[in-house]
């Protein structure tokens, strides 16, 4: 992405010409005595489209865009030469980018990520696995947290167990008691009188309802003493979900809580952002780009 404004030659050592793409980075090839790098984006005038990283001790003759464009012009058969290859590897680059594309297209329908609504990302070139973002969740929900930093990756970012808000929420029709239910800002909330039938858990086919066992009770709600243990109810579970802090405002607290600001709550209207591969960023795009927002803080 940087300018192209220098061509090199490679007097000693090795270089790698690496691309990054969704899930990892692609190597293209090595590079070493007597080649050259840097000519494509001076011709092309575009900006840089590959890495190049030093694999040990390398030695680089440093050429400005001015004094190669000087020798061009007063060479012109290896003018036509570097303009050939420019040309062959902005065409394979090209290629390339429709399979990857392709490709990352395939697995963000396959991990069901067209489905959602918001999600929890997670930064893994900022996160550190501090743990801050669980510890924020678990002391904000009565120390049972709703964040599960696991889950599937899809490009540099870590795709959380946490809810989705999904478009079709199977998890609601299957509670026999309606406890499980969507407020207006389409997060999913689960009521007190959950009877931990687990139905909602084992419908959710992205593992982001979990089951979380109550204390024993008694019937009048609070706990029996020792001598009355036929009187005290059974211990019980409850369905616990992602409820995106909405009572406490602001942002998420797993979200606020992260020192390396690696946690985003992401809604459905700025995928475009985080998945640019996905979502075309154009003009005629049918995805509307939004800008993330800056944290805010929360309440109390």
């Amino acid at each position: 992405g940087e300018a192209a404004d220098s061509f090199y030659l490679i007097r000693s050592g090795f270089i790698k010409v690496s691309q990054k793409k969704p899930g990892g980075e692609t190597v293209l090839k090595y590079m070493g005595r007597g080649e050259h790098i840097g000519h494509i984006g001076i011709i092309q005038k575009t900006p840089r489209e590959v890495t190049c990283t030093a694999l040990n001790t390398a030695e680089l003759v440093k050429v400005s865009e001015e004094d190669f464009r000087g020798l061009m012009n007063e060479f012109p058969e290896v003018h036509k030469k570097f303009y050939r290859t420019s040309n062959k590897f902005q065409a394979l680059n090209a290629a390339l980018a429709q399979r990857t594309q392709t490709f990352a297209i395939r697995n963000f329908l396959d991990q069901g990520l067209m489905e959602a609504n918001n999600l929890l990302l997670l930064d893994l070139e900022k996160c550190t696995r501090c743990d801050e973002c669980v510890k924020a969740c678990a002391d904000s929900h009565d120390g049972v947290t709703r964040l599960n930093r696991v889950g599937l990756r899809f490009d540099k970012y870590l795709v959380a167990t946490s809810c989705r808000s999904c478009s079709d929420p199977i998890c609601m029709p299957v509670c026999p008691v309606g406890s499980i239910r969507r407020r207006d800002t389409l997060e999913i909330v689960i009521e007190d009188w959950c009877i931990g039938c687990t139905k909602c858990a084992d419908a959710c086919p992205y593992g982001n309802i979990n089951m979380h066992e109550m204390d024993p009770i008694s019937l009048g709600g609070e706990k029996q003493e020792e001598e009355e243990p036929k009187k005290r109810a059974k211990a019980k579970m409850k369905a616990i979900t992602c409820d995106l802090c909405t009572d406490a405002g602001g942002d998420p607290m797993c979200v606020y809580a992260c020192p390396h600001d690696a946690a985003h709550r992401v809604p459905r209207d700025q995928f475009a952002e985080f998945f640019p591969t996905i979502f075309d960023q154009s003009e005629t795009s049918t995805v509307r780009t939004v800008k993330p927002k800056p944290k805010q803080k929360v309440k109390g």
